[in-house]
C-alpha cells in the first residue's frame, strides 16, 4: 500500500522547516502500516531545514519538538534499559537498542586560523555530513517518562555531547511527544568569534528510526530497507560539500565506520516496542516545532494517511476484553464501607498479536442497595474544575476534604503504576455528581472526570467516564475511602449483591462486559426496632410548654416510613393568633415566618457519623381529613450538594368525643436526588413560645405511636410523660342561667332556656357538669319534632327534625368559635344482666363544629323530681364561654310546670367538678326570667358633627338602666352610652376606622333588663354623611 504524505508548511521565514514527514511502515520502509492496533515494522521521523546558498542555516537549532498522533503509544518496558555509564562508555547491550539516528551537519571541513585542513581545501569549506549512530532505550530518571539517547562518538570521528530524546504527555488529548533539547552550538567557555560559530556543526535534517520490534532479527547485520543503520552500526559520511557541490576527489565518502554488531545477546525477538492507534477515525497528524537559538521558531503538520483522507483500518480485527471485580470482597450489611473497583484489561507485547483496543468508556454500575452514604457529606467539599486543571499540568488544588480515595493505573508501558486521589467534582447543573481522578507519574498527570448517575427511583449508582485517553492499561483500579464518612453504604439485605461493568472499546467494536459482585455479611435478621422518646420542657399541669419528641432507627433496620402519634388527652397546642400556610405557600415551599411552631431535625445515613439536617415546622390548614395540618420544609444541603427542600406534610386529627391530637405523617421520603436517605434520627421540637398546652390533670399521660418501615412492618411505641402541680390550678367557673320568652313563661308553656358557663384563661379544664333545674320546669320529651336515633347521634348524623337547640364554645387556643345544633337523642341502656335494653330519658348530642369539631353529650335524669342535666365526660380543653341554647315554644323540650312569673325568684343547683381533681362549690344561680314588661325605649334624630355622632331618645321614666348604644359600619363597631335622666337619654359615640369614612351605619340602642322591666333593643340604619 503506498504511503501519501502531505506536508503543510508554517509562515515563510529565514528559518524554517523543509521535508518534514512521519511515517508508520512496513518492512519494505515505504509501505504505511494500516492496521489498527498493529506494530509497525518503523516509524521513521524526518525533516530538513531551508539551507542558504552555502549549505549552512540562516539560524542554528537549538530544541526540536515533535508531537505524535493520539493512540501512537512505543512501550519502553518491552526493551531493555541501558544506564547512562552504559551509553557513555558506548557499551550499551544490544537489546536495548530500539533505531537508530541520522543527523545531517553542515561543518566546515577548513577553519582558518585552526590549523585543520585534512583535505586541503580552500578555508571556510563547508561540508554536508550525516552522522549515524544507534539510539538506545534508557533508564529514566525522576520525572522522565521515556528517554531515547544516543552517543554521537559511537562512530569513529563522530564528536559532540550525548543527546536526549524525552517523551512526554500532552496534558490536552493525552498524546506523546518527544523533545531534544540544546541541540550543539559554541560553548560558553568559547569565544563567540566568527571562527567559532562557523567551527561548529549545524544541524540542517535528521532522520529519526524507531523500531517497531527492536528484537527482530531483521535489524542484525546490513541494513533493511528503510534502516538508516544496523543494529549496532555508526558512521559519518560526506555527502557534498557547500551546499551540494560534488565532493572533490581527495574528500572520502566515509569518514568514521563502526560496523553492525548483530545479535548478541538478544534472546526476545518478538516484544513490539510501537503500538498503532485502536481507533479508525481518518488520517492522524503529527507536527514538529523548531526552535533556534536566535530566537526564530516554525512548526509544520504532516499528515499520515494510507491513501487520501483514509487513515487505520481493520478495527473490527482489534481484539479487547475485561473483567472488573469489586473489594472487598465481603462487606456489613447497612454500613458505611470502603469500596474498590478494579478493571483489568489483558495486554500483550507479542509481535505477532494486535494491540488491545484502547478504553474509551466505562460504565460501572454497583449492585442494587450499594447506594451513596448520606454519612459521606459531613465536612465534604468539592474540587472545582479550575482547582482540578484538567488539560494542564498546573498543580491540582483540590481541598483535602474533597478527597474521597485513590487511584492506581498500570500500563504495560510503565515499569510502576501511576498514581493519584479521587476527589469530588464540583456540582453542575444537569450533572450534580461527579468525579475527579487524577494518577501521577513518570513527569505526566493523568486526569480524567466522571459522572456519577445514581437512580432517581432506587439510588442504584451507575459510574460513567467517557472519552478516556488513548493509552493502554492493564489495570485501573480505584479505591474509596472507608470509614464513617466512606462515599458508600452497602445494601440492606445479605447475599451476594451483583453488579455490573461495561467497557466501550475505542475500535468501535462491541464493549465488553462484567459482572462483578460482593458479599454482604452479617445478617441475624431483618428487624424493625424503631426507637421513640418524648420530653416535655416542663411538665406542670396546664402550662405551656415545648414539646420534643424522637424517632430513632438503629443500622441494620428496616427503614422508617410511617409515623403516627397520638397525644396524651389534655395536651393541646394554641392555634389562636399563629398564621396558616396556606396550600399555596406550601406549593411554592415558601411559608411564612409567622406560621413557624418549632424544628424538625434529621440525621441520615449509616454508621457512627450519620449526617444532620434541619428545618422548620409549619402549621397548615385542614389537611388529609385533619382539622389541621403541619408542613415539614428542610433544605437538604449535604456537603456541596443542595438537593433542593425535603417536604414532608402531616394531618393533625382531632378526636370529637376526647379532643385527643393524633398526628399522622404522609410517608416518610426514602430517596432524593437519587441519594437513598437511610434516616437514623428523626426529631421534632414544637418549640413556639405558648403553643404546646399541657394537660390540666395530673398523673401520667403517654404519647403512643404506630410505626412502619418501607417494607410494610409494623411498630407500636410509646413514651410516659408525667404531669403535676395540677393542685395549682385555679378552678372557679361561673354558671349564668336564664328563662327567656315573656309569653313562655306560663304554666305548661315552653320558655326558652339559656345556659353560659364562663371560666378565666388559665384555669383547669371543666371535666363535668350537674345541673338540676327548679321544680317550676320539667322535661317535655314528647313535645320534640322528632328524636335522633342512638346509632345516628353515634355518626354525628342526626336529622334536622331532631335539633332542639344551639350552643357556642368559645376558646383561647382558637381563633373562632365553635358552633353547633343540640340533638335530642332516644334513651336507650343495656341491662348488664339480661342484655335487654330499655328505653330511658332522651339525651342531648352536641356536636361542636369550626376549626375542628368536639362532641358533647349529656344525660337527662329526674331526681327528686327535679330536671337533671348532666355532662359528664367533657374533653380538657380550655373555654372562657360556652352558652347553651335550649329552644322554647311550638317544639320546646322544657315545659313551665308552674306560671314562672307567679314566683319571684327561682334558682338552680349547679355542680361542677375540673379535671385537675377540685370541685367547684354547690352553686345555687338565681335562674334570671323574661317576667315583666318591656320598657318604651325611643330613637330620636341622629346628629353628626365631625368625628362625634350624637344619638338622643327616650326611655319609660321608671327605667334606671344604662342605655349601650352599638354603631355598626361593616366589620368596624364604634359604641357609646349614657345614662338616662326623667326620661331622656343622649349618647355621644366616637367615629373611628370604617365608621370615619362609611356614608351610612346602622345604630341599635339596647338597655339591659332590671327587676321591673325586661330588656329592650331598638335600631335604625342612618345616614352620616
Amino acid at each position: 500500500m503506498p504511503l501519501v504524505g502531505l506536508g503543510l508548511a508554517g509562515t515563510a521565514q529565514a528559518y524554517e522547516i523543509d521535508n518534514f514527514s512521519a511515517k508508520i511502515v512496513q518492512q519494505d520502509g515505504t509501505t504505511f502500516e494500516a492496521q489498527a492496533g498493529g506494530h509497525p515494522y518503523q516509524g521513521i521521523i524526518s525533516f530538513d531545514t531551508t539551507k542558504l546558498a552555502n549549505g549552512n542555516n540562516d539560524g542554528q537549532t537549538q530544541t526540536i519538538r515533535v508531537d505524535t498522533p493520539p493512540g501512537l503509544v512505543p512501550n519502553p518496558e518491552a526493551v531493555p534499559h541501558c544506564a547512562q555509564t552504559q551509553l557513555e562508555a558506548n557499551a550499551c547491550p544490544p537489546a536495548s537498542q530500539v533505531g537508530s539516528v541520522a543527523l545531517r551537519l553542515s561543518k566546515v571541513l577548513s577553519a582558518p586560523g585552526t590549523g585543520n585542513n585534512p583535505f586541503n581545501l580552500p578555508f571556510g569549506t563547508r561540508g554536508d555530513l550525516v552522522l549515524t549512530a544507534s539510539l538506545y532505550n534508557m533508564e529514566v530518571e525522576a520525572g522522565q517518562l521515556a528517554r531515547f539517547s544516543f552517543n554521537p562518538t559511537q562512530a569513529p570521528n563522530g564528536s559532540g555531547h550525548i543527546v536526549d530524546i524525552e517523551g512526554a504527555m500532552r496534558p490536552g488529548d493525552n498524546g506523546l511527544y518527544f523533545t531534544i533539547n540544546h541541540v550543539a552550538r559554541p560553548t560558553a567557555d568559547d569565544p563567540a568569534t566568527p571562527e567559532n560559530e562557523a567551527a561548529t556543526p549545524t544541524l540542517t535534517g535528521s532522520t529519526l528510526t524507531f523500531w517497531g520490534t527492536p528484537g527482530a532479527t531483521a535489524h542484525d547485520g546490513t541494513p533493511a530497507p528503510g534502516d538508516t543503520a544496523g543494529r549496532g552500526e555508526a558512521r559519518v559520511d560526506i555527502v557534498s560539500i557547500d551546499g551540494g557541490a560534488p565532493r572533490p576527489a581527495q574528500v572520502p565518502p566515509i569518514i568514521g565506520y563502526l560496523p553492525p554488531t548483530g545479535a548478541t545477546g538478544i534472546t526476545d525477538t518478538t516484544s513490539a516496542f510501537l503500538n498503532n492507534p485502536t481507533v479508525c477515525d481518518g488520517p492522524k497528524q503529527a507536527t514538529l516545532t523548531l526552535d533556534s537559538y536566535q530566537g526564530d521558531r516554525d512548526t509544520q503538520d504532516y499528515t499520515v494517511e494510507s491513501a487520501p483522507g483514509v487513515g487505520l483500518t481493520g478495527c473490527d480485527q482489534v481484539p479487547f476484553s475485561q473483567t472488573t471485580t469489586f473489594g472487598p470482597s465481603a462487606v456489613q450489611r447497612d454500613a458505611p464501607a470502603p469500596l474498590g473497583v478494579t478493571l483489568d484489561v489483558p495486554q500483550t507485547s507479542d509481535t505477532g498479536t494486535l494491540a488491545t483496543a484502547h478504553v474509551k468508556k466505562v460504565a460501572v454500575t454497583l449492585p442494587p442497595g450499594m447506594t451513596i452514604s448520606p454519612s459521606a457529606a459531613t465536612g465534604l467539599e468539592a474540587c472545582t474544575d479550575a482547582q482540578f486543571g484538567k488539560g494542564t499540568n498546573d498543580p491540582i488544588a483540590c481541598s483535602a476534604a474533597s478527597r474521597i480515595g485513590v487511584v492506581s493505573i498500570k500500563s504495560p508501558a510503565l515499569a510502576n503504576p501511576l498514581t493519584g486521589a479521587v476527589y469530588v467534582g464540583q456540582p453542575q447543573a444537569g450533572n450534580r455528581y461527579r468525579l475527579f481522578v487524577n494518577a501521577d507519574g513518570y513527569g505526566i498527570s493523568v486526569r480524567l472526570k466522571g459522572d456519577v448517575r445514581p437512580d432517581p427511583v432506587t439510588g442504584q449508582v451507575t459510574a460513567v467516564f467517557d472519552d478516556n485517553p488513548q493509552l493502554p492499561f492493564s489495570q485501573f483500579k480505584l479505591d474509596f475511602d472507608g470509614g464513617s464518612k466512606a462515599i458508600i453504604a452497602t445494601p440492606q439485605t445479605c447475599g451476594t449483591a451483583t453488579g455490573s461493568s461495561t467497557l466501550t472499546p475505542w475500535s468501535g467494536n462491541p464493549a465488553s462486559s462484567s459482572a462483578p459482585s460482593v458479599s454482604v455479611v452479617g445478617c441475624d435478621g431483618f428487624p424493625f426496632a424503631p426507637g421513640f422518646g418524648a420530653t416535655a420542657a416542663s411538665t406542670k399541669s396546664g402550662a405551656y410548654a415545648p414539646l420534643k419528641v424522637d424517632f430513632t432507627r438503629p443500622d441494620g433496620n428496616q427503614f422508617l416510613s410511617g409515623i403516627s402519634a397520638k397525644l396524651p388527652p389534655g395536651m393541646l397546642a394554641k392555634l389562636k393568633g399563629v398564621t396558616r400556610c396556606s396550600e399555596a405557600q406550601v406549593a411554592a415551599e415558601a411559608c411564612p415566618e409567622s406560621s413557624r411552631i418549632g424544628t424538625t431535625s434529621v440525621t441520615a445515613g449509616p454508621g457512627d457519623s450519620p449526617y444532620p439536617l434541619s428545618g422548620p415546622v409549619y402549621l397548615t390548614g385542614p389537611y388529609n381529613g385533619g382539622s389541621f395540618g403541619t408542613v415539614n420544609i428542610i433544605r437538604a444541603v449535604a456537603g456541596p450538594y443542595d438537593l433542593g427542600n425535603v417536604v414532608v406534610r402531616q394531618a393533625l386529627k382531632i378526636d370529637p368525643d376526647t379532643a385527643q391530637v393524633s398526628v399522622v405523617s404522609d410517608p416518610l421520603p426514602q430517596i432524593k436526588e437519587g441519594i437513598v436517605l437511610r434516616l437514623r434520627n428523626l426529631q421534632l421540637n414544637v418549640d413556639r413560645s405558648g403553643f404546646m398546652r399541657n394537660p390540666t390533670s395530673c398523673g401520667t399521660g403517654q404519647i403512643t405511636t404506630d410505626l412502619t418501615s418501607a417494607l410494610g412492618a409494623a411498630a407500636q411505641r410509646s413514651a410516659s410523660l408525667t404531669f403535676g402541680e395540677c393542685a395549682s390550678l385555679p378552678f372557679k367557673p361561673k354558671i349564668a342561667l336564664s328563662f327567656r320568652d315573656n309569653r313562655e313563661m306560663r304554666k305548661l308553656r315552653h320558655p326558652r332556656v339559656v345556659a353560659t358557663v364562663t371560666q378565666r384563661e388559665g384555669e383547669a379544664g371543666v371535666k363535668s357538669t350537674s345541673v338540676a333545674m327548679p321544680l317550676a320546669v320539667a322535661l317535655a320529651a314528647d313535645n320534640a319534632n322528632g328524636l335522633c336515633e342512638k346509632a345516628d347521634a353515634a355518626r354525628d348524623a342526626c336529622p334536622a327534625n331532631s335539633m332542639v337547640g344551639t350552643a357556642v364554645a368559645e376558646t383561647p387556643i382558637l381563633d373562632k368559635p365553635l358552633k353547633g345544633p343540640i340533638y335530642f337523642v332516644k334513651g336507650i341502656r343495656t341491662d348488664p344482666k339480661t342484655g335487654q335494653q330499655i328505653k330511658t330519658l332522651p339525651t342531648l348530642f352536641v356536636p361542636l363544629r369550626g376549626e375542628t369539631q368536639i362532641y358533647l353529650r349529656a344525660t337527662t335524669a329526674v331526681s327528686r323530681n327535679r330536671l337533671v342535666t348532666t355532662f359528664a365526660n367533657v374533653p380538657d380543653a380550655p373555654i372562657t364561654k360556652f352558652t347553651l341554647t335550649i329552644n322554647g315554644g311550638k317544639h320546646g323540650i322544657i315545659a313551665a310546670a308552674r306560671d314562672i312569673c307567679a314566683t319571684p325568684t327561682w334558682k338552680a343547683s349547679v355542680r361542677m367538678a375540673g379535671h385537675n381533681g377540685k370541685a367547684a362549690p354547690t352553686a345555687k344561680p338565681t335562674i334570671a326570667t323574661a317576667c315583666g314588661p318591656t320598657p318604651k325605649l325611643r330613637l330620636g334624630k341622629v346628629r353628626r358633627s365631625g368625628a362625634t355622632l350624637t344619638v338622643p331618645g327616650t326611655l319609660v321614666k321608671t327605667a334606671k338602666k344604662r342605655v349601650s348604644v352599638r354603631v355598626t359600619c361593616g366589620k368596624s363597631v364604634a359604641r357609646g352610652s349614657a345614662k338616662p335622666r326623667k326620661g331622656r337619654y343622649s349618647a355621644r359615640v366616637r367615629l373611628t376606622g370604617a365608621c370615619a369614612r362609611a356614608k351610612t351605619a346602622k345604630v341599635a340602642v339596647s338597655v339591659p333588663k332590671d327587676g321591673r322591666y325586661r330588656a329592650a333593643t331598638v335600631s335604625r340604619t342612618v345616614r352620616l354623611r
